[in-house]
């Protein structure tokens, strides 16, 4: 008795539904239920020709379509012979399997039902396997293993085939132990398994990355024998595994044995070897085993070449994979669309973007279509080159070519725009490409999240993450990471680790550049104890810190001027297994030559060294600048000598450091030397160097050359910048000279330079020191009118130069404007104030201005209450002004020998010798 399958009934499907599986192509099926198509006729002479011949078993009849078994498959239907139906439905599932046309597979049950249950046909061997395979290829496991019953229980023969397509799709699954379970019960149930049964199981756990376990079964093939006995198929499988993982010692073995058993190696062999070589960077050996091909007669195809060609472009040999592509050529074979992806995409990632470009016209004209991979590569080159309209207009090319972009290509454009600061035109494309149907994806919303973070749209970044997450995608530590660098970076240190927490209750386990992110942002926001905090908890919680997390922690610890606790820090990461850098080095040399410990910087510069780690020009700058700030010029030279000796080239920075340094021991003409000693090396000045050496002259009394420099700058075009006004007007202030002073501001202004608040509180100071009080009021004024804001030093100036005039009250009016303004006075306004009071018989004022400070929280200093002292001791309140300095000393200031000789003096006057 033949059971039916429990499925849609045959006569129930609607004739729709089985075209639209089956392609049936005759004009008048769409009017007629699928029970009646069953028992039309061939439509034409050579049709009926073919099926008058006996039909021979799936396994040997003509190939033909899938389109052409259906329509033989219902006249054969209509045919009372039962062995002609079951042969030509077999016929059928055979040309499907072999044309893999999937789609046709759900109309396979409802026929079997039909043959089985109305037309009580018996299914034989081959539609057992046919069913079989079909249901494996649709993962409906259930019904491979009902088939596969039903073919034991008839008693039918079978053998290891019939298990194949249930091994792969058991593989397939990741149901590894399920497969080997039902490979080892294969002989229970009569199959004997065979070397295409085992090749099933290693080619699956390669692809799940279980080397080990795949070589066990192929030496077990190997014991076993016979039927078992490793093909080519099996050596290549498992060289291919071995390959992937870069294990090229076994593979290489295995190789080897292919001779030794008799196996030739073939195209296969080799291109997998070729392409382990090239991963692990052994090029020339790749291309020796070209060479080995050629002379065992083994021709290279277009896969092989392309394979080599990928590791030559992958490690920056581009020439060499050129020449590749023409030997390629010149042996007659035709590179396809994927060769010349590879150099496009090499090409672009050396930055060779001209002749990317080049290659593109080079393959539409020998007729091959770029596809989208093509036109990705070139895009992705283009952003990165910073061309990003030049992406755009390949953008349009390729669609005006019917190349259709993906959500790569939109990643890649919205990344560039991102990357090149024009985030809204990034969201715009992000909208296009929504309503061009492109679904985004988190590596679309990570990167624009990632702009709008770098570009101070924190905000907007939040808001974004909502709505990934109200679209359905999941964010990832890379979304998360660039979130929490964002507010890191925008001192925001509480909602970053809000976010934190965040991630970890989604499932988003922070990595290790998480925690170096916030480590970094907690110490450059001075929260050092929180990083050391931080860092113990990420040890805790099994993230292992790397040398980037302790330079950050190193770095905020020698910022934060902790140089000893930074040193032990040194040899934690060491004691740890992680050695430290350069970079650690440089962090470390830096702080100490801030700390003035120039010593210890050169000893952990020999220790450096001693320790394998090679100095950088940073290395020597650092140290060179570090010499120079603490007057050790000479050494600092010698120093220059030195890296230069050991083949480092200082740059434009250790040069400005040289000069400035020069420049401020007042050696001029040897800071001149040096200038042109490294324009003749090739390192050209900057402004900065230019500015170096203006302020110097301008503070050594050398005006004219400033100027002759000013000028000198401009003609080799380094435009002078407010910096460098502000060091010739400050010269020429100190110089006396006012007019020439104010010349050059309308000189800046007219270049487009507009002065700051240094440059008017410069001037201020000038005219305050040539007694031109009123024009000093008057540029104060014009500075607000054109928005410059003055600040405490502009007020402090002018009201010490009023208090020193004896125009107190204007010096008061000064300070009111300057609280209403919103600008915090400061200990220097008050203790001109309260000398100006004290020089012009306010003492009572002065001492009430005393209180007055201190009430607004404003501690008075040394200099505050030396004034009030003197001014005391000349009123002759000598009793008074011993009180102030038993008061001064309680509070915390140590009095100085101006203190002491003031009141020593006010003794004497009021002849009080013997106190």
């Amino acid at each position: 008795m033949v059971h039916a399958l429990p499925l849609t009934p045959f006569s129930s499907l609607s004739i729709s539904a089985y075209q639209s599986h089956s392609q049936f192509s005759h004009s008048h099926a769409s009017h007629h239920s699928l029970c009646l198509i069953c028992y039309s006729i061939p439509q034409s002479k050579s049709q009926l020709h073919k099926i008058n011949k006996k039909p021979k078993p799936a396994s040997t009849t003509t190939r033909c379509t899938t389109k052409e078994a259906i329509n033989l498959l219902h006249y054969y239907l209509a045919m009372p012979d039962a062995l002609a139906s079951i042969l030509m439905f077999n016929q059928l599932l055979s040309t499907m399997i072999r044309n893999k046309t999937s789609i046709h597979y759900p109309s396979t049950f409802p026929l079997y039902n039909h043959l089985t249950q109305t037309r009580g046909i018996s299914p034989d061997k081959y539609t057992y396997g046919h069913m079989i395979n079909i249901c494996a290829q649709m993962d409906r496991l259930n019904l491979a293993f009902i088939f596969l019953g039903r073919l034991l229980k008839e008693g039918h023969r079978i053998d290891a085939i019939i298990f194949s397509p249930v091994l792969k799709c058991l593989c397939s699954g990741d149901r590894m132990r399920d497969a080997a379970l039902l490979l080892h019960k294969m002989p229970k149930l009569g199959a004997v398994p065979n070397g295409f049964s085992y090749n099933i199981l290693i080619n699956g756990l390669l692809s799940y990355g279980n080397t080990d376990l795949a070589l066990q079964l192929f030496f077990k093939m190997v014991k076993i024998g016979g039927e078992c006995e490793p093909n080519v198929v099996t050596y290549n499988t498992i060289i291919d595994g071995l390959c992937k993982e870069s294990d090229l010692t076994k593979a290489f073995r295995l190789y080897q044995q292919m001779y030794s058993m008799g196996i030739i190696p073939d195209i296969v062999t080799y291109t997998s070897l070729i392409n382990g070589l090239c991963k692990v960077g052994a090029l020339d050996r790749a291309e020796k085993l070209l060479l080995t091909m050629v002379y065992e007669d083994l021709k290279p195809n277009v896969v092989t070449y392309s394979t080599l060609i990928n590791g030559l472009c992958k490690h920056g040999e581009i020439e060499r994979a050129m020449v590749l592509l023409h030997s390629l050529k010149s042996e007659g074979h035709e590179p396809d669309v994927v060769t010349y992806s590879i150099l496009i995409d090499g090409l672009c990632k050396n930055a060779k973007i001209e002749r990317a470009m080049e290659l593109l016209h080079s393959m539409k004209s020998e007729g091959h279509e770029p596809n989208v991979v093509t036109y990705n590569s070139l895009i992705d080159g283009l952003c990165k080159h910073g061309d990003i309209e030049k992406a755009m207009v390949l953008l349009h090319t390729m669609k005006s070519e019917g190349q259709m972009p993906n959500v790569v290509t939109c990643n890649i454009l919205i990344d560039g725009l991102c990357k090149n600061g024009e985030i809204e035109r990034a969201m715009e494309l992000l909208h296009s490409m929504k309503s061009e149907g492109h679904k985004p994806d988190v590596v679309t919303y990570s990167s624009l999240i990632d702009g709008l973070c770098k570009h101070g749209g924190i905000e907007r970044a939040m808001l974004l993450l909502h709505t990934m997450k109200s679209e359905g995608y999941e964010p990832n530590v890379v979304t998360y990471n660039s979130l929490i660098d964002g507010l890191c970076k925008h001192g925001d240190i509480e909602k970053a680790m809000v976010l934190l927490h965040t991630m970890k209750s989604e499932g988003q386990m922070p990595n290790v550049v998480t925690c170096n992110i916030l480590i970094d942002g907690m110490c450059k926001n001075a929260k050092i104890e929180r990083a050391m905090e931080l860092l113990h908890s990420m040890k805790s919680e099994g993230h292992e810190p790397d040398v980037v997390t302790y330079n950050s922690l190193i770095d905020g610890l020698c910022k934060h001027g902790d140089i000893e606790k930074a040193m032990v820090l040194l040899h934690t990461m060491k004691s740890e297994g992680q050695m430290p850098n350069v970079v650690t080095c440089n962090i470390l040399i830096d702080g100490l030559c801030k700390n003035g410990e120039i010593e210890r910087a050169m000893e952990l510069l020999h220790s450096m060294k001693s320790e394998g780690h090679k100095p950088d020009v940073v290395t020597y700058s650092i140290l060179i600048d570090g010499l120079c700030k603490n007057a050790k010029i000479e050494r600092a030279m010698e120093l220059l000598h030195s890296m230069k000796s050991e083949g480092h080239e200082p740059n434009v920075v250790t040069y400005n450091s040289l000069i400035d340094g020069l420049c401020k021991h007042g050696d001029i003409d040897k800071a001149m030397v040096l200038l042109h000693t490294m324009k003749s090396e090739g390192q050209m000045p900057n402004v900065v160097t230019c500015n170096i050496l203006i302020d110097g002259m301008c503070k050594n009394a050398k005006i004219e050359r400033a100027m002759e420099l000013l000028h000198s700058m401009k003609s080799e075009g380094h435009e002078p910048d407010v910096v460098t006004y502000n060091s010739l007007i400050d010269g020429l202030c100190k110089h006396g000279d006012i007019e020439k002073a104010m010349v050059l501001l309308h000189t800046m202004k007219s270049e487009g330079q507009m002065p700051n608040v240094v440059t008017c509180n410069i001037l201020i100071d000038g005219l305050c020191k040539n007694g031109e009080i009123e024009r000093a009021m008057e540029l104060l004024h014009s500075m607000k009118s054109e928005g410059h804001k003055p600040d405490v030093v502009t007020y402090n100036i002018l009201i010490d130069v009023l208090c020193k005039h004896g125009e107190i009250e204007r010096a008061m009016v000064l300070l009111h404007n300057m609280k209403s303004e919103g600008h915090k006075s400061d200990v220097v306004t008050y203790s001109s104030l309260i000398d100006g009071l004290c020089k012009h018989g306010g003492i009572e004022r002065a001492m009430i201005l005393l209180h007055t400070m201190k009430s607004e929280g404003y501690e008075p200093n040394v200099v505050t209450y030396t004034i009030l002292i003197d001014g005391l001791c000349k009123h002759g309140e000598i009793e008074r002004a011993m009180e102030l300095l038993h008061r001064m000393k309680s509070e915390g200031h140590e009095p100085n020998v101006v203190t002491y000789s003031i009141l020593i003096d006010g003794l004497r006057k009021n002849a009080k010798i013997e106190r």
